[in-house]
């Protein structure tokens, strides 16, 4: 029944007509009247001023009963937000072989050995590989096996060894730096001597700026890695720095202004004082003046560039979203328990459900083969691509990244992207490999047109719940690498001699952590830092050359 219905059968159930009110009486209510609106006037101002954070305090604690967003029992096992992922299966029980294991040592410390620079001051530059550029995504990516509780008795490396400590804070304080610089930057110079030429100050960059791509998952990545860090240090200091926070603080708004990018929001506030802030994105070469193509309001926050660092379809990539579910999860827990934030935990709690319910509502297409899969990008206004990029986050990568993924439409989604229906996916031959498939990215197809790409077969491994196909893919990845014995950007499918980037150690990351995952023997030798100017020494652990 309607609310006016009701009040409607409430009056014709007194059944008396009323008499009309005397003198006397309408002297006394108002009276009444007036002290009540006295009484109101004293405590109205207070309760005014204080209503926002009464409700936000009350968002908090209503989450501690949130198995979603609020304190949870952190076990090792599987669900959503259970530290870490367990991909779904971590057993490291397993013999892979000499090959295999001498491979993940090389890949574990390539990023310390060939691409890391600690400097001065507390901070810490990791380059991508052969380019001399960070990359928010690439360097947290780089150093994330280092953080992964894969050690004796449950712990990560970074947890004994001071050195490795080191540079894991420095590059979080280097990156905060690097956000409060331009937030919508997704990779770095290390100091400001690069001359760039008049085209690349169009396109965005200048002084510590490589390149101006707005990625949604580039936050993702920083926020995992301090989210990793506190779990194996949570006493560190760098965690409590306001430079740390403040980053998270501006990622989160820009997140929250990208849900209405269509209207032309943009952050504003005194963090937000950049160079290019002040103003909407645009982006020279995205569709309508660098606005992107057309997106509805749904919840989902956009991003102009995938993983691939190629310009977004639809600005609403699905699989960044998804991490960005995850990783504001982990801001609601920082906020919580490590800073005594409301506000930041209240605001990260409300994005994360939204942007949820976006994808549930959005992203979830009805495939005439394979069922309801997840789609990779979507405008909102019911368009969607039906693909997988093998750069991560991709859709392959849903239980890799943690998200509280469908077990069905993820399962479908899975035969979808393994199958001739997904537009990167590839079949071939090759002497040292044998039969290989697997998928690749748009990103390299004009310099290897029939592409895989090393990582989407780490992720495919990592993301599988069946232990032969875990082997099998480990076993095929160490045999795809061109005899150089390094994991590359992309390699022909039916020539692995023929690859991009002889040099990326993102790829070389994540297959250290899918071997680590496996078995026990990586690592068991040294690593050495490639150069350390930072005139305080940090003694090393036991794998500290």
């Amino acid at each position: 029944m309607a609310y006016g219905s009701v009040k409607r059968s409430l009056g014709r159930r007194r059944g008396v007509r009323k008499k009309a009110p005397g003198a006397a009486l309408i002297l006394i209510g108002f009276a009444a009247l007036i002290l009540v609106c006295t009484i109101c006037f004293y405590i109205g101002a207070g309760f005014y001023t204080s209503l926002l954070g009464h409700e936000r305090k009350r968002i908090a604690a209503d989450a501690r009963q949130d198995n979603f967003g609020g304190l949870r029992k952190w076990t090792r096992t599987s669900q959503f937000g259970i530290f870490p992922p367990n991909y779904p299966v971590v057993d490291r029980s397993h013999n892979l072989g000499e090959d295999s294991l001498a491979m993940c040592e090389r890949a574990l410390w390539h990023t310390l050995e060939t691409t890391t620079i600690v400097l001065p001051a507390g901070d810490t530059f990791i380059h991508t590989g052969d380019i001399d550029d960070l990359w928010l995504r690439d360097s947290a990516a780089q150093v994330h096996p280092l953080l992964v509780p894969f050690g004796d008795g449950g712990g990560s490396l970074v947890e004994s060894d001071p050195r490795l400590a080191r540079v894991i804070s420095g590059l979080i304080q280097r990156t905060a730096m690097y956000i409060r610089h331009d937030p919508y930057a997704n990779a770095f110079r290390i100091d400001d001597s690069y001359v760039f030429s008049a085209e690349q100050k169009r396109l965005g960059r200048h002084d510590l700026i490589s390149t101006w791509n707005y990625e949604l998952d580039s936050a993702c990545y920083y926020i995992r890695m301090i989210y990793y860090f506190y779990k194996s240090l949570p006493d560190h200091p760098v965690l409590k720095n306001p430079r740390v926070i403040e980053a998270i603080d501006i990622m989160v708004d820009v997140w929250i202004s990208e849900q209405e990018h269509e209207s032309d929001k943009y952050p504003t506030g005194p963090l937000f004082d950049c160079k290019n802030c002040g103003k909407p994105y645009r982006y020279p070469g995205l569709a309508r003046g660098g606005k992107g193509t057309e997106v509805g309001k749904v919840g989902m926050t956009w991003s102009g560039f995938r993983p691939s660092d190629d310009a977004c379809r639809y600005g609403y990539l699905v699989p960044a979203n998804m991490f960005a579910v995850v990783a504001l999860s982990y801001v609601e827990e920082l906020a919580q328990t490590l800073w005594n934030n409301d506000d930041l935990f209240a605001k990260a709690r409300s994005l994360r459900l939204a942007i949820d319910q976006g994808i549930n509502e959005h992203a979830i297409v009805d495939h005439p083969k394979y069922g309801k899969i997840y789609a990779y990008e979507v405008n909102g206004l019911g368009d969607y691509l039906l693909m997988d990029d093998a750069n991560v986050p991709s859709l392959m990568s849903i239980p890799y990244i943690g998200y509280n993924y469908i077990p069905e439409i993820y399962a479908n989604t899975r035969r979808f992207i393994l199958s001739t229906d997904n537009p990167t996916y590839q079949k071939g031959h090759y002497i040292e490999t044998g039969d290989i498939e697997g998928y690749g990215s748009p990103h390299m197809s004009l310099a290897v047109d029939k592409n895989i790409w090393p990582m989407s077969l780490a992720v495919q491994a990592l993301s599988s719940d069946d232990v032969d196909e875990k082997l099998r893919l480990v076993q095929k990845l160490t045999k795809a690498t061109g005899g150089t014995g390094w994991m590359h950007e992309s390699f022909d499918v039916s020539n692995p001699r023929k690859y991009t980037r002889s040099w990326f150690c993102w790829a070389d990351s994540l297959y250290a952590e899918l071997v680590m995952s496996l078995a026990k023997d990586c690592p068991s030798g040294k690593y050495h830092v490639m150069k350390w100017k930072d005139p305080n020494t940090v003694t090393g652990g036991k794998y500290a050359a």
